[in-house]
């Protein structure tokens, strides 16, 4: 009987030990699969970086460009506020000058 035993004790450590492989086997792989996912974790931070520096210079250039284009538009309506009363003017004196035609 106590050989009976020690067979069932050793076929219970024999499962226990396959067991144990196989959550060290489980184990090894989710420590890869973490180390692969903190290398693209360190490539996104990378990559966000890089996005926000090139956010940052186009933020820039996009306040210079507006900037050029209002200081156009503000010239464009100050030209526009002198053409309009010398149209006008010149408007009448045609119409001054076929009546009395």
């Amino acid at each position: 009987m106590s050989e009976q035993k020690l067979d069932l004790i050793l076929s219970e450590l024999q499962k226990v030990n396959e067991r144990i492989a196989t959550i060290g086997q489980r184990v090894t792989n989710i420590d890869t699969k973490q180390q692969r996912h903190g290398e693209h974790i360190q490539q996104l931070i990378q990559l966000v970086v890089v996005t926000n520096e090139n956010l940052t210079k186009l933020e820039a250039a996009t306040l210079k460009r507006f900037g050029q284009v209002d200081c156009g538009l503000r010239m464009l309506e100050a030209d526009f506020d002198l053409i309009l009363p010398k149209t006008n003017e010149h408007e009448r004196d045609i119409n001054r000058l076929k009546h009395v035609e």
